[in-house]
């Protein structure tokens, strides 16, 4: 029986799928002429998706690749990645969507440890091409987004290629994802994403924050990133309509709103802080919108508050991890009550139905109680199958007994999951343990403040203090002195930095992270030991 088949006494619906293909071609069987996709004005319906799909599966058997092979993709968001992601999936093989800001040595690391068959590039890369594939051992063919002299063109390949469905429903337990986490240390892993991982975060978002038939998803997150594609999924599953920006534009996301009836927002604390320092914002017409959900980092009082009142709908915090298939708690509207309720404005919420929390002492791994600091494990049906080849590292975060070892540090209180910080980025000055996000949190709570991020440097006294760095408001006055004697009001004295830095703006990752790491390299240079 196909995925869109009637079985006795019950028809099918989109919650019945066990696969990410499986989604495509239930709604490209049922709606086809409904809205999918909207990248750079260019809309494909259900329909046209189908068979756009259809082609590359078979176009990527045509080139020899089988079942559990990989292809990638360098481009920024477009139709592209979705289709390319789904195609694959109809011929059982994996897509593989690259960090389009890495430098071409990093992105050759990817495409060789993911053994990538095929690569397709958008003409927007052509100027690294060579650089990237210099040193690459895999790939057989290369095809182009645009045009390009020595490869064929997209649409050219996909356009001669059968439109067939080639027919293959994957299994729950097959690989469906490989995601390269940012890399923040070390090399970047890929984390290998199965189909009921997937679909345990579509079915457990699903219910915590409803449905709907007519939904329409802004995706401002890039698409390589697990937000900016499972999100993409959780939509797609549905039969909604994706509305994705190539890049990250704040005036044309604000315009993109009311042009095209956005109910639903998936963005990171950075993107919003930026809407809200838009004139446009102010005056703009939000009244589709139905609820937005940010995560990835941490987002202060002070811009929440402002978010409510700017944009006038639901905001839905949202903690997770690549290894997670992306969020796995859940902060809802009601408890964004900044007047009966405000701590939990500090909260990420309680864990999406299916996923289990507990917090754990890192160095004896015994659970810790109310309210205690520990690590913050993870049992979940959304958990990764592991790291690509990396079975060390598999075996140390991902644990034989179901727990994943998350590196973040937190506790938990009448239910709810509080942050304090990465694990390696706690602060042990004198003895005691400094918090980066505690320290953050208080230095947003200054008008003047507009980002913030705290790391670690060596003392010959206290082996660590704090440090930070401040971008301020424009027109902004503000000393040094005078924002640390703001903290010293505010924070016990060994947790206050003795030093800050000023400057234009925090080194991020690609997802809105702030790379502590790049912020502290400088004062540990020429250290054996980054720990004092």
């Amino acid at each position: 029986m196909s995925e869109t088949a009637v079985g006795t006494g019950h028809k099918r619906t989109w919650s019945d799928v066990t696969s990410i293909e499986g989604f495509l071609r239930f709604h490209s069987d049922t709606q086809p002429d409904a809205p999918a996709a909207t990248f750079d004005g260019r809309t494909f319906s259900y329909g046209q998706i189908g068979d756009r799909t259809n082609r590359i599966a078979n176009g990527l058997a045509a080139e020899g690749v089988r079942l559990g092979e990989r292809v990638a993709i360098i481009d920024k968001n477009d139709h592209g990645t979705l289709e390319i992601l789904i195609g694959a999936r109809k011929l059982g093989a994996i897509e593989v969507a690259i960090n389009w800001r890495l430098a071409p040595p990093e992105m050759s690391y990817i495409i060789n440890d993911a053994e990538a068959k095929i690569l397709f590039v958008h003409q927007d890369f052509a100027d690294k091409l060579a650089a990237i594939t210099a040193d690459t051992t895999t790939v057989r063919k290369i095809i182009f987004f645009g045009s390009h002299p020595d490869h064929e063109s997209f649409e050219t390949w996909l356009a001669r290629q059968d439109a067939t469905d080639p027919g293959h429903t994957s299994d729950p337990d097959e690989i469906a994802l490989l995601l390269y986490t940012s890399g923040t240390t070390g090399r970047p892993k890929g984390t290998m994403l199965a189909n009921r991982n997937i679909l345990a975060f579509i079915h457990a978002a699903a219910e915590a924050f409803g449905t709907r038939p007519d939904g329409v998803h802004l995706i401002c997150i890039p698409l390589f990133h697990v937000g900016g594609l499972v999100w993409s999924l959780f939509a797609m599953a549905q039969g909604n309509h994706v509305v994705g920006m190539r890049e990250f534009d704040p005036d044309a996301l604000i315009a993109a709103v009311p042009h095209y009836g956005v109910t639903h927002g998936m963005m990171v604390p950075a993107v919003i802080q930026m809407l809200l320092s838009r004139p446009a914002a102010r005056s703009a017409d939000f009244s589709t919108l139905q609820g937005i959900t940010y995560g990835g980092s941490s987002i202060s009082e002070k811009v929440l508050l402002d978010a409510l009142a700017t944009f006038k709908c639901g905001l839905y915090g949202m903690y997770g991890a690549t290894e997670l298939s992306f969020g796995l708690t859940m902060l809802p509207p009601s408890d964004h009550d900044a007047e009966s309720r405000p701590e939990l404005l500090r909260s990420v919420g309680k864990p999406l139905p299916g996923t289990t929390i507990k917090i754990v002492d890192p160095a004896t791994l015994i659970e810790l109680g109310e309210q205690e600091v520990g690590e913050i494990w993870v049992m979940s049906p959304q958990r990764a199958l592991g790291y690509w080849k990396r079975p060390e590292d598999t075996a140390q975060t991902l644990r034989v007994d179901g727990w994943y070892r998350s590196g973040d540090l937190g506790y938990i209180k009448d239910g709810y999951l509080y942050l304090n910080d990465r694990l390696n980025d706690m602060v042990v000055s004198g003895g005691e343990n400094v918090y980066p996000a505690e320290i953050e949190r208080v230095l947003y709570e200054h008008p003047d403040v507009s980002e913030a991020a705290v790391f670690g440097v060596p003392d010959e006294t206290w082996g660590e203090v704090a440090r930070a760095a401040v971008v301020l408001t424009k027109q902004s006055t503000l000393t040094q002195a005078e924002l640390i004697g703001f903290l010293r009001e505010r924070l016990a004295g060994y947790k206050c930095p003795k030093h800050i830095d000023f400057v234009d703006a925090l080194p991020r990752t690609p997802s809105g992270k702030v790379q502590r790491y790049v912020l502290r390299e400088p004062y540990w240079a020429g250290r054996s030991r980054r720990i004092n």
